[in-house]
């Protein structure tokens, strides 16, 4: 029995590391490749910047709050899924959103989930990895929506503060059984 326990406990142990591996993972990239979030985008000179000749690339980005754009080449890829557009949301030069839009490719979401590990949550045809601040989703399963939409952002204050309350209830939970 005692050796079913230790074993029991090992695996729990184990199996937490992995994760948590998975999940600093996602924190230490912080982002999309070379481009960070909290980073400035005077070091992506490759960006160009919503203005009226340049909106008609924003029909993608999901939202008006885009205001820098690049239009992958052919041989940016995520694995065979070719890389259409990044758009990224900037206030004061920092960047605070990397929204990447690719060709739907099968495989696409695998690559997510062998770098970042199990979801967090899964919303319908949406897959989010989250961690302390920072949050990768990915979307686009569907005729409704084209492409392949990868989103890199901080989590709100908000979401942050729901976060550590449902930790707390759980831990309270847990602390009763």
């Amino acid at each position: 029995m005692k050796k079913k326990i230790i074993f029991v406990l090992t695996f729990l142990l184990f199996s937490a590391t992995l994760f948590s591996q998975d999940c600093n993972f996602l924190s230490s990239q912080n982002g999309f490749r070379n481009i960070k979030l909290g980073g400035t985008i005077k070091d992506h000179p490759e960006f160009v910047l919503k203005d009226n000749s340049t909106s008609a690339l924003f029909k993608l980005s999901f939202n008006s709050s885009s205001n820098y754009v690049y239009v992958g080449k052919e041989t940016d890829t995520i694995g065979s899924a070719k890389i259409l557009f990044i758009y990224l949301n900037v206030t004061n030069d920092t960047i605070e959103r990397i929204h990447v839009v690719t060709q739907k490719e099968f495989g696409l979401y695998y690559i997510l989930k062998n770098a970042y590990g199990a979801t967090s949550f899964e919303y319908g045809k949406k897959w989010i990895w989250s961690t302390d601040t920072i949050e990768c989703s990915i979307e686009g399963d569907d005729n409704n929506i084209p492409g392949y939409h990868i989103i890199y952002s901080y989590l709100s204050d908000v979401r942050i503060q729901l976060k550590e309350r449902a930790s707390k209830h759980s831990k309270a939970a847990q602390a009763e059984l």
